[in-house]
This record gives C-alpha cells, sequence and structure tokens, in this order.
C-alpha cells in the first residue's frame, strides 16, 4: 500500500519535494500518409520483427482496418487493409494475443452492435474477421484476463449503461457471460482493465456521462459497483501504475461546465478543467484520490501514465487542445518524488485543428517513450518522438516503493545487454533486493538500491525489482522492455524558443551528409526549413494534399550529397505567431 488508508482524500496536486530540473523535446512530424477519419489506433508489433506497428480503425467509411509496419525509427510503411469491420463504424480497437499462439490479433469495436476478431498471422497479415454480436450498442472495450483461465476475455461498455462481459474461450469463440449493470439512464463513455489492489485479479474502470466507478472483480468475472466521484461533464479516462507502486490507478479527465466550482473538502474549489488520479490503497479495495488543476487546457478524452523524461517517475500525459481549442497538442505535467505533479504543463503544439486518439510506444527504438495522435478529418497522424535528455535518477518518497530508472517501461532497446538502475523506498528497513527476468531470479543483494548490467540476448522480457524490508514486507514494479539487434536512431533536442541543429556532429563529415536539424515552439509549427549555402533545399510546411497547412513539423531529417568543401547550413522553424528560430553550421565535406 503506497498510501495511508483514506477512503475518499482530496489533495490538490502541489509539490513540496522540488523535482531535479527537466527540459522536456519532441520532435514533431507529420506521418507521410493519410489516416482519413481515424475513430481508433493501437500499437503492436504485429510482424514479429520487434519494431512497433500501428492499426488504425475508420477510414473513409468508418468500417476499414489498416495496418502500418513501423521501420523502427518513427516512421513507418504504406499501408496495408486488414480487412473491414462487419457493422457501422469502427468505435474502438484493440491489440492482444487472444489465441495464445504468440502473435498479436486485432480487435474491433462497432457501434453497429459487434466486435470482431482479426487473428494475426504473425507476418502482418490477418485471418478473416470473426464477428460476434453485442447485447447493447457498443461504445467501449477492455481487454484483460476476468476469469483466472489465463486468456484474455473482453469487457463492453455499451449505450444502455451496462457493462458485457465476454469470456475467451479458444481465440475464435466469445461467450457472453455477465452483464454488469452500471446506470440505465447513462450512456458508458470508456472501460479500462487493471489490477487495482495488487491480488494478481483483473478488474475495471468505468466511466459513464456522468460518473466514474471501479468495479472490483472476484477472479471469477463476478463484479462489485463501487462509485469514485460524480462529474458534470466527464471528458476521459485511462489507468496506468502512475505512482510506481506496483498497482493500477484510475485516471479520469474532466472539466465542470456549466458548474465553474468543483466540490473540495473544504468549499468549492474554483477550476474547470482537470484530472483525478485514484491511487489504489492495496487489499482495502479503496482510493486516494489527488486532484491536478488544469484551468489553461481543456479537458481530455484521451490521458496517459508514462514515464516521460525517464526519471523513474509516473508523469501525466495528455493529447488535448488549450482552454480555447486554438492549438492542440502533447500537454505533460512531470511527476515528482513526493507524488505531485507540475502546475503548469509542458506544452508540445501540433495544430490548429482537433484532436484524436493517442498511442504511446517507443517508436524509435531508443528507450523513452512516443506518442502518436490521430487528427480529425483530412489531417494526417501526428508522430511526437521524445528527444528529451533523459533526467536524473529519482527515488520516490512514497512509502513502500520501487523506483525503477532504467529501464522505461514499455521501451526497445539494443541487444545483448540491459541497465537496470533501480531504488527502494520504505519507511522500515529496506534489507535486500531482487531482479527477476521471465520468472528467472537473477539479482539478489542485501541493498537499497543498485545500478547494473545484464546480458539477456535478443527477444521480449519481463522484468520484476521487488524490494524486501526489515519486517518481511515486499514491493515491487514491473518493467516490460525489448532487446534488438540494431541501433536506435538519434535525436535533435531543442529547448522551448530555439532550433538546433544536433547532425551533423561534429565540423567534417563524408557524403552524404545526414543533416538532422529540429525547434521547440510554444504556437503551432508552420514550417521547419533546411538552407544550404543560401538555397532552401527543405521545405516542410505541414500542408496536406487539400492545400491545408494545419502545423504539426519542427523537423528536418535528411541525408545530401554534398561536394567537398565547407558548406554553410541553417535550419529555420516558423510558427503561427510570427517567430522564427533559426540555428546555423558550418560543415567540411570530406
Amino acid at each position: 500500500m503506497r498510501f495511508p488508508f483514506v477512503p475518499v482524500l482530496l489533495l490538490l496536486a502541489s509539490s513540496s519535494i522540488l523535482p531535479a530540473q527537466t527540459n522536456l523535446s519532441f520532435e514533431l512530424s507529420r506521418d507521410t500518409y493519410m489516416a482519413f477519419g481515424v475513430e481508433a489506433m493501437a500499437q503492436g508489433d504485429f510482424n514479429g520483427d520487434g519494431k512497433p506497428d500501428m492499426v488504425f480503425g475508420g477510414g473513409s467509411s468508418f468500417t476499414v482496418v489498416t495496418l502500418r509496419l513501423g521501420n523502427g525509427d518513427g516512421t513507418f510503411q504504406p499501408p496495408i487493409t486488414v480487412g473491414q469491420a462487419d457493422s457501422s463504424e469502427v468505435e474502438d480497437i484493440a491489440a492482444a494475443d487472444l489465441n495464445q499462439d504468440g502473435k498479436l490479433d486485432v480487435i474491433v469495436l462497432c457501434i453497429g452492435g459487434t466486435f470482431d476478431v482479426f487473428l494475426g498471422n504473425g507476418d502482418g497479415s490477418f485471418q478473416p474477421a470473426i464477428a460476434v454480436a453485442t447485447a447493447g450498442s457498443p461504445r467501449a472495450m477492455a481487454v484483460g484476463d476476468f476469469n483466472g483461465d489465463q486468456r484474455p476475455d473482453l469487457a463492453i461498455g455499451d449505450s444502455q449503461g451496462s457493462v458485457e462481459i465476454f469470456n475467451n474461450t479458444d481465440g475464435k469463440n466469445f461467450v457472453l457471460s455477465n452483464t454488469v449493470p452500471i446506470d440505465p439512464t447513462r450512456d458508458i463513455l470508456n472501460v479500462k482493465a487493471g489490477d487495482f489492489d495488487d491480488d494478481g485479479v483483473t478488474n475495471l474502470a468505468v466511466l459513464t456521462s456522468d460518473s466514474a466507478y471501479a468495479l472490483w472483480n472476484d477472479g471469477a468475472g463476478n463484479f462489485r459497483k463501487s462509485a469514485l466521484s460524480a462529474y458534470t461533464n466527464p471528458a476521459g479516462l485511462n489507468v496506468g501504475d502512475l505512482n510506481q507502486d506496483g498497482m493500477t490507478d484510475i485516471l479520469v479527465s474532466y472539466d465542470c461546465h456549466p458548474n465553474p466550482q468543483y466540490p473540495g473538502p473544504k468549499g468549492p474549489i474554483s477550476t474547470c478543467e482537470g484530472v483525478d488520479v485514484f491511487y489504489g490503497q492495496g487489499q482495502q479495495k479503496t482510493f486516494e484520490r489527488h486532484i491536478i488543476t488544469a484551468d489553461t487546457v481543456g479537458a481530455a478524452r484521451y490521458l496517459w501514465a508514462a514515464d516521460v523524461n525517464g526519471d523513474g517517475i509516473g508523469d501525466l500525459v495528455t493529447g488535448t487542445s488549450d482552454q480555447n481549442g486554438s492549438q492542440t497538442g502533447l500537454f505533460i505535467w512531470l511527476g515528482h518524488p513526493d507524488g505531485s505533479f507540475d502546475q503548469a504543463a509542458s506544452r508540445f503544439i501540433a495544430t490548429s485543428s482537433g484532436t484524436g486518439q493517442l498511442v504511446v510506444a517507443d517508436f524509435n527504438r531508443d528507450g523513452m517513450i512516443d506518442f502518436a495522435q490521430a487528427l480529425p478529418g483530412d489531417a494526417q497522424t501526428q508522430i511526437y518522438l521524445n528527444a528529451t535528455n533523459r533526467a536524473p535518477c529519482a527515488t520516490s518518497q512514497i512509502n513502500p516503493t520501487v523506483t525503477v530508472c532504467q529501464p522505461v517501461d514499455n521501451t526497445y532497446l539494443p541487444a545483448p545487454a540491459i541497465r537496470v538502475t533501480a531504488n527502494a523506498y520504505d519507511t522500515n528497513q529496506v534489507t535486500a533486493m531482487q531482479l527477476y527476468v521471465n520468472g528467472d531470479l537473477v539479482y539478489s543483494r542485501p541493498v537499497s538500491g543498485f545500478n547494473r548490467t545484464f546480458q539477456l540476448g535478443e527477444g521480449s522480457f519481463n522484468l520484476v525489482t521487488k524490494a524486501w524490508d526489515y519486517a518481511g514486507l515486499n514491493f515491487r514494479s514491473v518493467r516490460h522492455v525489448t532487446l534488438y539487434n540494431g541501433t536506435p536512431g538519434s535525436v535533435c533536442a531543442a529547448a522551448l524558443g530555439t532550433a538546433e541543429i544536433c547532425l551533423p556532429s561534429g565540423a567534417t563529415s563524408t557524403s552524404p551528409v545526414h543533416i538532422v536539424g529540429n525547434g521547440y515552439t510554444s504556437y503551432v509549427p508552420t514550417a521547419a526549413q533546411l538552407y544550404i549555402d543560401g538555397n532552401l533545399v527543405i521545405n516542410n510546411t505541414s500542408c496536406n494534399d487539400y492545400g491545408a497547412c494545419p502545423g504539426g513539423s519542427s523537423l528536418v531529417d535528411t541525408y545530401q550529397g554534398l561536394s567537398s568543401g565547407s558548406h554553410d547550413l541553417v535550419f529555420k522553424l516558423w510558427d503561427a505567431n510570427g517567430n522564427i528560430y533559426s540555428a546555423d553550421k558550418t560543415v567540411s565535406v570530406e
């Protein structure tokens, strides 16, 4: 249990422990192929090449399922049609190994009353869709083992205010085993799966149009409803271990329109947008609630818990717009060791249009978390490659916890070795720390922290870092990481209001010259340009095929064949406010 037992406690997330300063940085770019009308997206390795791919649902007919195979450097191959959804309009999409053959499958939820299963062949191709009828009109979907048979099952939230539980019998057949009533007068907006009390049983979090709930699972697929909070205008829900205590937490975003006040323990709190974080309290099956205020940010439908700066502390990420809706992008609240968050979000503005679903993955396989965002209408998919310089390792001050700074969860690293950096915190004396890799004990010492390299080879690994204290209590942190044969691409960090040329790194180079420039502005970027010897050679204007230029690119990454001798390089970033940020460099080509 991470916090003292409190059934429901409202806390404003202000920081009393100042964290080390982290300058976040991202490379913003638009995917080169259109993703028109995307309603939902998910990521996974669908062809087994050790590179994260993306699957989309929607398209011009709102029922097309499309695969984009990743190149492992943050770019993607041309679209491949997986198939057509059985009924009208894709509402949600997920990836899981349903038939347990080691190959990822795709599940597509359709508002017309079905979910479709596309079993993967492991090479980027899929078998014909298996359509399963739902009892109500579906709105959201979660995947998890709800009956303890080790197979991924499905939970479907519907417009009748219920959650339908479908047991997976063999990867091809799904049986409606339970319907959990939530509120017959309200739509289910979202449903997510997680272990909120660390008992090994998968529970559910549910968001309706006016309330959030936890559904506690008895392990056999029977659920008990527990109300978390009522909301005037809830926007989004997700789950994740934000506070690194081994238990899944629940995140809810909201605005309070039309009532600009939020109830607090000592009276109304004046705020119109925010995020509630419900931290699981262990076997008591209760939560502690923190409020993260966000007055100048629009309520986010899509939000994530992720370690963005690599310090081992969970951060809060939303894909949303500012309060007046004029600028859309990533908004990041860095987490602090005491469990609080930055009061103001770091903003990475990509566009002046609206926002869509946000997907988290290490797209360029450099060990840091990246993001992809679906944009509405005819806009392309927005890619955010994390260029942040890794922050110093932090140690959570919440009792008890294991902080793992390296590796970051759900990332990729070059094989064969991996460095694990971990620290334990407990009010009782920490007596030992251990590391398990895919269930095997590989490290055990009487220490409270360690920083060691382990030879693992290629493949996917489940790392469990466990600590023990003087009272005999053990607590843990889990990381999933993939080691691959190769070298990650470089990224170019830029501070706010600057432009940088990161490659070539030295004063000399051979031809072709790899040139990488990046900039960071608080407004929509409208053009990223490269001049060589006074001539404009790259002009990334972020315009689409229809003549609109909604923004989205801060990056130039190109190879240029240059003659021997000295050449002047100038990178410029333009934004919608008329600002121009520039960097120059002279390189001698041998």
